[in-house]
């Protein structure tokens, strides 16, 4: 639902059908800039949420795209970024604001791990099976400065379900990061998905990442 936004005067006679366009046609300017920058392809699908933007980043093929979810009395929506790779060995974190998805990784079974890094402990909810793997990829001090600059981030690997088993049947997971909202700032997509790459090349140093 589009809500008044502070400083932002409506005229009247420009209805909320317009101001909409006017928002979507916005972020589509946005996506194609990225697209165009990144090398990708923008796949636009006017009137629905649906658009995305398909990029190699660095070894791998990233995927940028927003998803809603039904809430009580409103939509919440989140920009997402996705890759798949094979997961040899298993391996499964999250990786979470300390007051956004708390109880996602409790779900799954995995523990809490403290990376040893405490400015980032205090930020951050680190849930896995394999601490000593996490702790190394969190070594990584650039990944961690990017991650503290997403207060609502959520990063985890999961199961890549049916999105690629025509293709990759079998011991193919996925990374998938999200935040809460529609970004629509081009220097902070750039910034996730720089965040978003140096995570998949730390998995693939540790081994627990090969291209799919």
């Amino acid at each position: 639902m589009l809500r008044p936004v502070q400083g932002v005067i409506y005229t009247k006679g420009i209805g909320m059908a317009s101001l909409r366009e006017k928002f979507a046609d916005h972020e589509n300017e946005l996506w194609k800039k990225l697209s165009d920058e990144l090398g990708g392809q923008l796949t636009d699908e006017k009137g629905a949420r649906h658009d995305k933007v398909v990029a190699q980043v660095g070894s791998w093929v990233v995927t940028l795209d927003q998803h809603s979810e039904a809430g009580y009395r409103s939509e919440h929506i989140y920009t997402r970024l996705r890759a798949a790779f094979v997961n040899p060995d298993g391996l499964r974190f999250a990786v979470s604001h300390q007051s956004v998805f708390a109880n996602i990784g409790k779900l799954m079974g995995m523990q809490d791990i403290q990376v040893e890094h405490e400015p980032f402990d205090k930020m951050f909810l680190v849930q896995g099976n394999d601490p000593e793997k996490i702790k190394t990829l969190f070594e990584d001090e650039k990944l961690r400065e990017l991650t503290k600059l997403e207060p609502d981030i959520h990063l985890q690997v999961r199961d890549a379900g049916t999105w690629f088993e025509d293709s990759h049947p079998n011991e193919v997971d996925e990374l998938v990061l999200e935040v809460q909202g529609e970004v629509k700032d081009l220097h902070r997509l750039k910034r996730l998905f720089d965040l978003f790459a140096r995570a998949l090349d730390g998995m693939c140093r540790l081994g627990s990442a090969y291209e799919a």
